[in-house]
C-alpha cells in the first residue's frame, strides 16, 4: 500500500462503530491548526490537551495517528442530501511528535470543499504559490512524509457522508500534491476513502 495513503485510512475505521438512529455521534470540535499545532514541535500529550482523547487511534509504520469525527444530522451540511462532518486526523512518529495533520468538513461554516476540476491544472514542476492560486488553501499537510525523496506534502480533504437504514457512510475526497526538495511538485495523487 502506498504509504502516502496509509495515513488517511484511520479516521475510516470509525464510521465502522456507526449505527442506530442518532443525530450526533462524537464530540463537536474546532479545527487545529498552526500556530496552536507544529509538525515538529507539538507532541500528541499537546493534541490531547486540547482535543481530549481521540476517537480512535491507529498504528502508522512507524509512528501513530490520532483520529476525531463528528457528525451532526441536525447541523447544516454544505449539500442539503449530506450529514454535516468534521474530522481531523494527527500523524505522529515514534517518538509521539506531529509530522502531519489532515482536516475535511462539510459542515458550512468551515468546509473543506475544493474544486475537483482544478486538480487537473496542476503540473509536475509546479511552485507552491501556483498550486495555492489553483486549489486554494490546504486542508492538511505532511511535514514529514515518509518517503525521504519528498519535502512536504499538502493535502486537501473533503467528506461526504450520507445516512440511511440506520448506517452512516462517509466517503473522503483526498488529493495529495507532494513536493520535491526543489520546493516544486513531483506528484498529485487522487483517491476516495469510503467505508464499503
Amino acid at each position: 500500500m502506498d504509504l502516502l495513503k496509509l495515513r488517511h485510512y484511520g479516521f475510516i475505521f470509525i464510521i465502522l462503530l456507526l449505527a442506530g438512529c442518532v443525530t450526533t455521534i462524537g464530540r463537536s470540535f474546532q479545527k487545529l491548526e498552526a500556530p496552536q499545532i507544529i509538525p515538529g514541535e507539538t507532541t500528541a500529550q499537546d493534541i490531547i490537551g486540547l482535543l481530549g482523547e481521540p476517537t480512535t487511534k491507529n498504528t502508522l509504520n512507524p509512528g501513530t495517528a490520532y483520529n476525531y469525527i463528528h457528525h451532526n444530522r441536525n447541523a447544516k451540511a454544505v449539500n442539503p442530501d449530506e450529514v454535516a462532518t468534521r474530522f481531523q486526523t494527527f500523524n505522529f512518529n515514534n517518538k509521539d511528535i506531529l509530522t502531519g495533520y489532515q482536516f475535511g468538513s462539510s459542515f458550512v461554516e468551515d468546509s473543506t470543499l475544493f474544486n475537483t476540476d482544478n486538480v487537473k491544472k496542476i503540473s509536475n514542476g509546479d511552485s507552491k504559490s501556483q498550486v495555492l492560486r489553483v486549489m486554494g488553501s490546504p486542508s492538511g499537510i505532511e511535514r514529514y512524509p515518509r518517503d525521504p525523496k519528498y519535502a512536504y506534502v499538502l493535502v486537501y480533504s473533503y467528506p461526504t457522508t450520507t445516512h440511511s437504514d440506520s448506517t452512516f457512510r462517509m466517503v473522503n475526497s483526498v488529493v495529495n500534491v507532494v513536493f520535491g526538495h526543489n520546493e516544486q511538485v513531483v506528484r498529485v495523487e487522487t483517491f476516495n476513502l469510503n467505508t464499503d
